[in-house]
């Protein structure tokens, strides 16, 4: 396939843009992942904790008014206090509900909605009326059911912490990994650009290097040189160019053919003028493609074929009648 050498040029640039990106897409993507199992710990097991104590809260609320219903009816209790606590206990249990994540989370908070349902029926008013002995009652049943209740509540704030714990440790593990993975991309595209910006501008100087080489060896009468380019492109085409003219020359003026040159001078003025013609066509290329590059090797091989073509044309003038 050819490719010309400002597709060559381009497919470079290319290159580098694609792994920069490379390198700023998975830096991205690792960013954005750390960020979501960060989110996902706060959000699942912080509010877990966050409804076990509230719920606890709301439950150490209540000794007061269920002390009064069972062990001192003579003291008065503020109905309306009870009832809000256990409001908000029953507020955050649905919401706890809402927010299993760990395993055994939801049996824990399946047992403890029963037994709060069931300590809310104990402590209604129109059940402790009807119960003769009141102090037994309370200490055989009410009070290891708040005790139970809060043991469970201990038990799913406990869980969540733990997970927290865990799936922090597990966030660094991570964290170590990415940044691991990274250094190696990180190093393997350095040494590519690195390579690379060491092999590209030869491989574009180099071509030039040979055919300037050549045309300096033909304007000393030197013609067996031949420029040898494996790339498919104008390089290619102009050394293709330099080598025919070579040949042709080669062929024409042999030293051995004296008596045709003897018959026939050679007119070195027309030959100075092919070769100072074909010095400014490579000048032309070299230089036009040095600008587009703003390569400095490109502009210093332009003003070296310049200076041959400058010298060429004083030679003309030198011995042009």
């Amino acid at each position: 396939m050819k490719l010309k050498i400002r597709t060559k040029v381009l497919l470079g640039i290319l290159f580098l843009f694609v792994e920069f990106a490379l390198i700023g897409g998975l830096s991205m993507y690792y960013i954005s992942s750390i960020k979501y199992s960060s989110e996902l710990m706060i959000k699942n097991n912080y509010w877990s904790v966050h409804y076990s104590e509230n719920m606890i809260q709301a439950i150490d609320e209540t000794p007061e008014a269920v002390n009064s219903l069972f062990l001192n009816k003579k003291h008065l209790y503020d109905k309306s206090s009870l009832t809000a606590s256990l409001n908000k206990f029953e507020e955050n249990l649905n919401l706890e509900e809402k927010n299993i994540t760990e395993f055994g989370e939801k049996e824990l908070v399946q047992s403890i909605h029963q037994v709060f349902f069931k300590f809310k029926a104990l402590i209604a008013e129109q059940h402790v009326e009807s119960v003769d002995d009141k102090v037994s009652y309370y200490s055989n049943n009410v009070l290891p059911l708040l005790n139970e209740l809060k043991a469970k509540l201990f038990s799913v704030s406990t869980l969540n912490m733990q997970a927290i714990v865990q799936k922090n440790s597990n966030l660094n593990d991570a964290i170590g990994r990415i940044y691991k993975n990274l250094s190696i991309v990180l190093a393997l595209c350095f040494v590519i650009t690195f390579t690379f910006m060491i092999n590209f501008p030869n491989y574009i100087a180099g071509p030039i290097k040979k055919i300037t080489t050549s045309i300096k060896e033909i304007t000393n009468n030197s013609f067996k040189s031949r420029i040898r380019i494996s790339s498919n492109d104008e390089f290619k085409e102009l050394a293709e160019a330099v080598n025919s003219m070579a040949e042709k020359l080669e062929i024409n003026y042999k030293p051995e053919i004296k008596i045709e040159a003897a018959e026939k001078p050679l007119d070195e003025n027309l030959v100075l003028m092919n070769v100072k013609s074909l010095l400014s066509s490579v000048g032309d290329l070299v230089e036009s493609i040095s600008k587009e590059n703003k390569n400095e090797l490109l502009q210093k091989q332009s003003e070296a074929i310049k200076a041959i073509e400058n010298e060429l044309e004083s030679i003309i003038k030198r011995y042009t009648p």
